[in-house]
């Protein structure tokens, strides 16, 4: 991961790869197939330990949507910016490395629980129905781009200043407007 990030993927030599993790050219080559295949494992376990962090944020909070919507903005700010910085830019800047069908299972198993925890509050009226595109545009898009300028060095404004900010914007979205004054 320390190449793909110093280089990027098309940038960083098989050979620096192989220095850096003690492992041969052979090696690499026989479990990943090539360096496209190790940048795409590198991604899908940086994107399982995501998921698993913003899945127990919901778990943790299934009976309140505010609290757990506001709470899994802060746990996205915390997992990049303190906990798994070098991950989350990984995923955030060479993210068009991995594609495939590991992916897409992970995802595909992610939103189907997001989806499971979400409709119970959009049907009680908590949260608003929205296709899931517009909920994790509206829910994460905010935070997603303070991330990324702050892992690029573009933004001096302070995660404990931006993250109640931030919660805020996502829960004034995502929530129902029905009944509110």
């Amino acid at each position: 991961m320390r190449a793909f990030l110093d280089r990027g993927v098309a940038g960083a030599a098989i050979e620096d790869i192989c220095l850096r993790a003690g492992a041969s050219v052979g090696s690499v080559y026989h479990h990943f197939g090539d360096k496209g295949g190790l940048a795409g494992a590198v991604y899908v376990e940086a994107l399982a330990d995501y998921q698993a962090t913003f899945l127990a944020v919901l778990r943790g909070h299934p009976d309140d949507a505010e609290v757990a919507v506001r709470a899994a903005v802060e746990a996205h700010l915390r997992w990049c910016l303190r906990d798994r910085p070098d991950l989350a830019r990984f995923l955030l800047f060479q993210g068009d490395a991995a594609r495939g069908a590991a992916v897409d299972e992970l995802n595909r198993e992610f939103f189907a629980e997001v989806l499971r925890w979400w409709r119970p509050h959009a049907r009680y009226g908590a949260l608003r129905e929205l296709d899931l595109d517009l909920v994790y545009a509206l829910w994460l898009g905010a935070a997603q781009e303070y991330c990324r300028l702050r892992l690029a060095g573009r933004t001096a404004v302070a995660p404990d200043h931006a993250r109640p900010a931030l919660a805020d914007a996502a829960w004034q979205s995502l929530r129902s407007i029905k009944g509110a004054s």
